[in-house]
Formats: structure tokens, sequence, C-alpha cells
């Protein structure tokens, strides 16, 4: 394919202040074995594209361990291959630390300018979905646009409480306006925050909006490109996109994985794979009185108690009596004997003593942060 990719690893329009307090948004962990940046990596790779650089600002040891020189996603190239902008790494702007995207982009115009590819595809790490972005770009050449934005009319989980960017789309697919809604009405196109545009109109963009001082990506790029007439094209996800708005859903979208039907659709296309880091572990050991309903339990893990409608992490390990309801266990947890879980998100090597009860509900789950012990 003709184009790079740009990943925005870390988290402007979500509120996962506890999920993150440790690691950004992309190295999140979602479903049973994967972080988030193994959606939208497998996303990009599978469209035939070999350049990706992953900007980053803060806190992406774990990503960085996690994607490592990109061997599992065939970007250890010699001469292509997966990149990692951090920080401090641009004399076209100095900043710190990347307050929203536009910054994120003007502070690695350099890499930008050395990408041989024509076209960029620029993505979000906000939502989860087997996104086939080959599509999106062949839309974005044959419709003629200047910009092409992906968006959805069913963003599942999407939060109300948190600000969304909604297209307004007319009949011919062009987009007239950009705004930002915390209450979208239903039906409303709402962007997934995924763009695609040719490098060189990039790099122009971005001299412009560093000589005028500007930085919003909306107000100062996408608006102001429909007010000088360029063509907006407005791109509709075929695919279900699950959103990570807030802890309640990032619970949900990982609870949509208990339905099939969603399983089916993010892992089981035989061209668009989801790949991850492997890792070796043993398979999951069931005890005798173990009882497991309606849930994804990953390798590695041990369950002597009662698992229903979870998603168990590896290394998990469950003791006897204990009853785990309605929860999302990361890597590592322990759940001691008799202990009870329902609504609860706990993050990795949590240890839930004997005989403790946490309970939250699905609108305001319990989280339980990295390494605590209760």
């Amino acid at each position: 394919m003709n184009a790079f990719g740009l990943i925005f690893a870390d988290s402007y329009d979500v509120a996962l202040d506890k999920l993150t307090e440790h690691r950004t948004l992309a190295a999140v962990p979602f479903g049973g074995r994967y972080r988030v940046i193994d959606f939208t990596l497998s996303n990009l790779v599978n469209a035939g594209i070999r350049n990706i650089g992953i900007i980053t600002t803060q806190k992406y040891d774990s990503l960085m361990n996690h994607v490592r020189a990109g061997a599992e996603w065939d970007l250890n190239r010699k001469s292509t291959g997966l990149t990692f902008l951090p920080p401090y790494s641009s004399e076209d702007i100095r900043k710190s630390v990347y307050e929203n995207r536009l910054e994120a982009m003007q502070s690695n115009m350099a890499y930008i300018r050395n990408m041989r590819e024509e076209y960029v595809i620029m993505t979000s790490c906000n939502y989860i979905g087997n996104v086939d972005f080959d599509k999106m770009l062949e839309y974005h050449i044959s419709t003629g646009a200047d910009i092409t934005g992906l968006y959805t009319k069913n963003p599942h989980n999407k939060a109300g409480d948190i600000p969304s960017t909604e297209f307004i789309v007319e009949k011919d697919q062009t987009v007239s306006d950009v705004r930002i809604t915390s209450d979208p009405a239903e039906g409303a196109c709402i962007a997934a925050n995924a763009y695609i545009l040719k490098r060189q109109d990039l790099l122009e963009v971005l001299e412009h909006t560093i000589r005028e001082n500007k930085t919003s990506f909306r107000r100062h790029v996408l608006i102001e490109a429909i007010e000088r007439g360029y063509k907006f094209m407005a791109y509709e996800a075929p695919e279900t996109l699950l959103f990570l708005d807030t802890i309640s859903s990032y619970m949900k979208s990982n609870f949509e994985l208990l339905d099939r039907g969603m399983r089916d659709e993010l892992f089981y296309n035989e061209y668009r794979p989801v790949i991850t880091k492997v890792k070796d572990s043993a398979p999951t050991k069931y005890a005798s009185e173990a009882k497991a309903t309606n849930s994804i339990i990953a390798d590695g893990a041990v369950i002597e108690g009662e698992v229903r409608n979870s998603i168990i992490f590896r290394g998990v390990r469950v003791k006897k009596g204990a009853v785990v309801e309605n929860c999302v266990l990361m890597q590592d947890v322990l759940v001691g004997e008799a202990a009870r879980l329902n609504y609860a998100v706990l993050d990795k090597n949590v240890t839930i003593n004997d005989c403790r009860m946490l309970s939250g509900y699905i609108t305001h789950p319990f989280y339980v942060g990295h390494g605590e012990n209760i």
C-alpha cells in the first residue's frame, strides 16, 4: 500500500485516568490477552502498511515492552517498519508533552518528511474494531477527497458524558461541519479519530498551523479545510467499533466479547487477523469444584472457584469458594478463598484476600489499581 501509518498512543479524548495512571491508552489490556495497540497495529498491517509511527508522550514503557520492534506484526525490517516517536524528538516545535493530536504531529514533522509513501493514515486508540483501512483508502482515492474521516452511526459503549466529535454529513457523504457534542442524537455520525490525506498536504497543513500558532486539529485543520473548500469526505465504518471512553465503557466493551457474533467479527476474519505479542503459558487449570459460565478465560489461569460473565486474563488465580461475576481481571490477579466480586475491574497483580466482598455496577464499576492488596 502506498501509505504509512501514524498511531496516537495517548488518551486525548477519554476519561480513563485510573487505567492510564501507569500506562498509555494504547497499552491498556483488553479481551483477556490483548492490548489496545494490537487492534490498531493489526488494522494497519492487514491493509498492507509497512511503515508505522507510534506517537507517545509519557508512560510508554509498558507499550514499548509489549510492541518491541514489531516482530509479531512483521515490522522489524531493514528499510521499513515500526518507529516510536517520543517527545523532544524534533526541532519543529518544542513541546515536552503534547496536549493534543495537532501538537503531536507538529512535533514529528521530521518523521513525516522522511516518509516516501503518498498517503498517511492516522488513527487514535480510543476504539476497538477490525477496520479495513485498505477499503477506506480506496474510497478516499476514488472520491478525489482531500481528507477522509472514519465515522460510525452506532458507537458501541460511547460514554454520553465524554465529548464526542460529530461529523455533519451530507447526502453525497461530504462533511459540511465538525462539532463537539456531549449528547449526540441517535444516528449521529460519530468520528473515530481516524483520517486519511496525502503526506504532502499534511506537511503543508502542519507548517501553516505552526506559523499561525494554531493548536486544535478539529478547529484549525478540519473546520478550516471545510471553510476553504477542500473536499472532506466521510467514510462510514461497516465494522462494529467498541469505544473506551471511561472505566464503564471499557468494561462494557470487554463484555461485548462474550457475544459470539462480536468475537467472530473481531477475530475470525481470515484476511484480517488480530496479532499480539506471543507468550508461552500453560493451559488453564480447572479444579474439580470449579465452575465457569459465559466467560473468556486466558491460558495460564487457575480456576478453583466460580467465574460467571467475566473476562479473565493470563495468570489469574481464583481460589476455592470465590465467586467472580461480571468482572474484568487483568494479568496475575489473585482472588482469595470465599471472596465475592461483582462488576469490578482489577488491574494487574492485584490481590484480593480471603472473604473480601467488592461490588460495583455496570455504570460504576469497582476499580482496583495496579498491584493493590485488599
